[in-house]
């Protein structure tokens, strides 16, 4: 018989990371997040498969990313040993459903350490407890079933997360429509480019509200011609 031993994955937890102004992120918090997904060329969503389990309500943070094993959620408990207040957690957890990797007590402790939101491509359980705390957590499923703890994985490294890539640091903002992630190194150059665009579409606004048509101002008339669409 052949003795295979297989060497377990240490993985890694890096603590510190640099994270765009406070004021920026404050800012960011009050721009929808259609608008920054324009501001981003239409990209930069999380999938909308991870459902809200509290009512949406506007927030901005950081991110805080964990990577784990399917199934398994020790990183996520070393992670709130080391989230600051105000982050936001985002958990890779490979999109696993049958199998959660977070619940009450570790919603309880995001809670009292001042965490922002929680996002996870996996499933939680606790649902009630979770929703208790009031805290913004989204996920793709709930179900009764625990976690191990039986392998390692990453704390504040790139992650895959509803098919968005997010790195520590990039600012997680959420709102009713979902979620926009802001590149950290761009989140300055974004506010300023959203809110051009918010005056853009207050002014849109009052156009229709003095009678214009929106295929008019915006140009699509035009495009109609162009495409050859007849008009009768």
């Amino acid at each position: 018989m052949v003795d295979v031993k297989f060497k377990v994955q240490g993985g890694r937890i890096i603590r510190n990371f640099e994270r765009p102004a406070a004021e920026v992120i404050e800012a960011l918090a009050k721009v929808p997040t259609s608008i920054l997904s324009d501001c981003l060329d239409r990209f930069n969503t999380v999938n909308p498969a991870l459902k809200p389990l509290v009512e949406p309500r506007p927030f901005a943070g950081p991110a805080f990313t964990v990577e784990e094993i399917e199934a398994g959620n020790l990183m996520s408990h070393l992670a709130l040993k080391y989230i600051g207040s105000g982050d936001v957690l985002v958990i890779d957890a490979k999109g696993v459903t049958s199998r959660a990797c977070w619940g009450g007590l570790q919603t309880y402790s995001a809670y009292t350490k001042g965490v922002a939101a929680i996002i996870i491509d996996g499933a939680v359980r606790d649902l009630e407890d979770i929703q208790r705390y009031n805290i913004p957590v989204y996920c793709r499923a709930v179900t009764p079933a625990g976690p191990h703890k039986g392998w390692g994985g990453r704390i504040n490294a790139p992650v895959s997360c509803g098919g968005t890539v997010i790195r520590p640091g990039d600012v997680i903002v959420g709102d009713g429509d979902g979620l926009a992630v802001v590149p950290g190194e761009k989140a300055a150059e974004t506010l300023a480019k959203a809110k051009e665009k918010m005056a853009q579409e207050e002014e849109w606004f009052q156009r229709v509200k003095n009678g214009e048509d929106t295929a008019d101002f915006l140009g699509f008339i035009e495009v109609a011609e162009k495409y050859n669409i007849e008009i009768e």
